[in-house]
């Protein structure tokens, strides 16, 4: 049976829900919203949005309360970034300290989610996609009180990015209130940007020169960043929203760009009646959620971007096990009721037995002493594995304060690098950092051995090696630990 996937995005004039079973799409609305509800993709009344979306599910006769939503790219950020390569269980710290040097709004105002991709040799390179909690919470809110569960959320330009097919192209769609510009180098979506319009009720004469004004500085943005590889002429622009329904306007933009603009044709079979420009967003939601297999370029936004906080809560194994373990307790103290009563109704039988059991008794006395001294050389191994414990609790007490030491090493060899110093490999072993880099000369290798000699981090540096590549310097440093 077709899985059924209900699909939610809100912005600021509207509601679109998008339900299909599969791939086929089954119902469709676009609801408009009173203005003051949501502004600039924050809701400002949840209960009010609670109960329109109440409604919409009501009248289309949708019963799920499970569903998966789209966000608005506004006040959100995204870009890939390059780390050293490190361990698995470094790369979550590493990626904060690097999200709190980049980004220009301080973590605690931010959800953040990240997930690896391709990467050059000798570093690790992952997408960071940051959303506001004010936003997100307001969300969350209005979903909770409208009966609503999700448990995938994806943005709306990397949603647009799921359905072009090409790998590497330009997106534009236009809503009345905002417009995003996504440029899709390999497979990842680099730069995002989304732009609020000054205004809903402004003609194309003033808004598409705005359009056009900010995708020329996009694609300037992009080629200037990538020089080896800048968008070539033959590159397509995909539009939707409401300049899909404007081809002259799309064929000027052609003109003006030097690329092709055709319209984002919908991965979806499109039944009479729906307008796929309107719903690229819920059929990005739609194919994130089948996890569409057939896509032929690597696509980097699989990343689920739902906040941890509302993320949902795991099974209880011991909520799994309480009922049946419930049960046969009840079970085991029937049993012992029963044989109760069947030893009360023995009792003259038992004490005609009494000689017997005189004798038996003084075989379980000795049976009884053997035990004892089982027990002792038991308490003898206990009182050894007590020890072994202290042992391990100690040990365990020295890697975690190893563990705190190679951080604050970490930390320090990272923030020391001077200007033209590049580090490509961090590894520890027994108390010593080994650190490789390349360098423009020998001048700046120097200045960073003296930039960690003095943060009196490291009791002993050692360059273990430093060769001349090109027209760069390759070296290794050895650091031990001095606290």
């Amino acid at each position: 049976m077709a899985k059924k996937i209900v699909t939610l995005y809100i912005e600021d004039t509207s509601i679109r829900l998008l339900v299909t079973s599969g791939r086929k799409i089954k119902k469709w609305v676009d609801v408009p919203l009173q203005p003051g509800l949501v502004k600039n993709a924050v809701i400002l009344r949840e209960a009010e949005v609670a109960t329109k979306i109440m409604q919409i599910l009501k009248a289309q006769k949708v019963k799920d309360n499970k569903v998966v939503v789209g966000i608005s790219g506004l006040h959100c950020l995204s870009r890939p970034i390059i780390l050293p390569q490190l361990p698995r269980d470094m790369l979550d710290e590493a990626v904060r300290r690097e999200a709190k040097r980049l980004l220009p709004v301080p973590l605690e105002q931010l959800y953040l989610s990240w997930g690896p991709i391709s990467s050059p040799e000798g570093k690790t390179q992952v997408f960071l996609v940051a959303i506001p909690t004010k936003s997100a919470d307001a969300l969350f809110k209005m979903l909770h009180q409208a009966g609503l569960k999700t448990q995938l959320m994806d943005m709306k330009p990397l949603l647009l990015a799921r359905v072009v097919r090409d790998k590497t192209a330009i997106i534009v769609d236009v809503q009345p209130t905002e417009f995003d510009i996504v440029i899709m180098a390999e497979g990842i979506p680099q730069p995002i940007r989304t732009v609020s319009l000054p205004g809903e009720s402004l003609v194309w004469q003033e808004k598409l020169p705005l359009i056009r004004e900010e995708l020329v500085r996009t694609i300037k943005f992009f080629d200037s960043n990538n020089p080896e590889k800048p968008l070539l002429s033959s590159v397509s622009v995909f539009v939707s929203g409401a300049l899909a329904d404007e081809p002259d306007l799309c064929q000027a933009l052609s003109d003006d760009l030097g690329h092709p603009v055709f319209i984002l044709p919908s991965p979806l079979p499109v039944p009479e009646g729906l307008d796929p420009n309107r719903y690229m967003v819920n059929i990005g939601l739609v194919l994130k959620e089948l996890a569409w297999e057939s896509r032929p370029v690597p696509l980097v936004t699989n990343l689920n971007i739902l906040p941890i906080p509302y993320r949902p809560k795991p099974i209880s194994l011991p909520r799994v096990i309480a009922p049946p373990a419930m049960a046969i307790a009840v079970g085991l103290l029937a049993f012992m009721v029963m044989i109760i009563q069947n030893a009360s109704a023995n009792v003259a039988q038992i004490h005609g037995q009494l000689d017997t059991t005189t004798q038996l008794i003084q075989q379980k006395l000795q049976q009884a002493q053997d035990l004892k001294n089982k027990i002792a050389e038991l308490e003898k191994k206990i009182a050894n594995a007590e020890t072994s414990g202290k042992n391990f609790i100690a040990a365990v007490d020295s890697i975690e304060s190893q563990k705190t030491s190679l951080n604050v090493n970490l930390d320090t060899a990272v923030k020391k690098v001077p200007a033209g110093v590049n580090l490509t490999v961090i590894s520890q072993s027994k108390g010593t950092l080994t650190i490789k880099g390349r360098a423009l000369s020998e001048k700046e290798v120097l200045s960073y051995l003296e930039s960690l000699d003095a943060s009196n981090r490291f009791s002993e540096i050692t360059i273990t090696s430093l060769s001349k590549v090109e027209d760069a310097m390759d070296f290794t440093l050895s650091l031990k630990s001095g606290g």
